[in-house]
């Protein structure tokens, strides 16, 4: 119960890293509102975590549109008084590109949701986190933000600008109590990626990168998020953390 008593917002929840961000959070006693445009995965989620004795709400929101951060804000904040954790974790995921083959509207629509959509869930939370003099904002990065990955343009654009903007409210907001941290995963078994792993040539050449010899799991993710949202991690801000599995130190 390393979270009791906590209120989380979680984005693209609904499946993947943030359902297992949700059921791990709500795990540890934390109320969360799952966010997301998959009503019917999202509602299944809110429900699984509900009949483990869980405190879920499900809201639909599409993350790069502000009007539906304000909606959402609103109701946490109507429902719970506060908000404690925010994990900007929806992302798109354009694959298979390099900058000639993509287009603007790949372009535009990457950065919507990956860069613009967490921008916007950090604008509309802040300022009930600086009124209550604390809060911590988890971003969800990635290894393609911080070293190069074939074909991944728009999508490692906008993973890279997830960790400068988290440095940015870490730098503006820690003296208000804020802590902003970023967590780049590696390759993990999602929805989103199983059509990567599917492929035995791309798939034979990521596991060989492996140190742990295993593919992540959204459990793997979801344990740094709940250190980051938690009070044990008062004195880190700032940090981007790593869990790849040694992918980006392999030789």
């Amino acid at each position: 119960m390393r979270l009791r008593g906590k209120v989380a917002i979680i984005t693209g929840a609904a499946s993947g890293i943030g359902q297992g961000v949700a059921t791990r959070f709500a795990a540890e006693g934390c109320a969360v509102f799952i966010l997301d445009l998959n009503e019917e995965s999202g509602k299944q989620t809110q429900d699984a975590i509900r009949a483990k004795g869980g405190d879920a709400t499900f809201q639909y929101a599409d993350v790069s549109r502000p009007d539906h951060w304000s909606e959402v804000v609103a109701k946490v904040l109507e429902r719970q008084g506060r908000i404690d954790i925010l994990h900007n974790n929806a992302a798109r995921i354009i694959y298979g590109k390099n900058v000639l083959q993509t287009s603007e509207d790949d372009w535009d629509d990457e950065l919507a949701t990956t860069l613009k959509g967490v921008f916007l869930g950090c604008k509309a939370v802040l300022p009930s986190m600086v009124a209550q003099g604390s809060g911590s904002i988890i971003n969800t990065s990635s290894t393609a933000g911080i070293s190069g990955v074939p074909r991944f343009a728009a999508y490692s654009a906008a993973k890279g600008g997830v960790i400068q903007l988290t440095r940015s409210v870490a730098v503006d907001f820690g003296r208000s109590g804020i802590r902003a941290n970023a967590i780049c995963p590696g390759i993990i078994e999602t929805p989103a990626i199983r059509p990567l792993l599917d492929d035995e040539e791309y798939s034979a050449a990521t596991r060989s990168r492996l140190m742990l010899n295993r593919i992540g799991q959204p459990d793997d993710i979801a344990s740094a998020a709940v250190f980051l949202g938690s009070d044990e991690s008062g004195f880190v801000t700032g940090a981007v953390i790593v869990v790849d599995g040694g992918r980006t130190v392999a030789y």
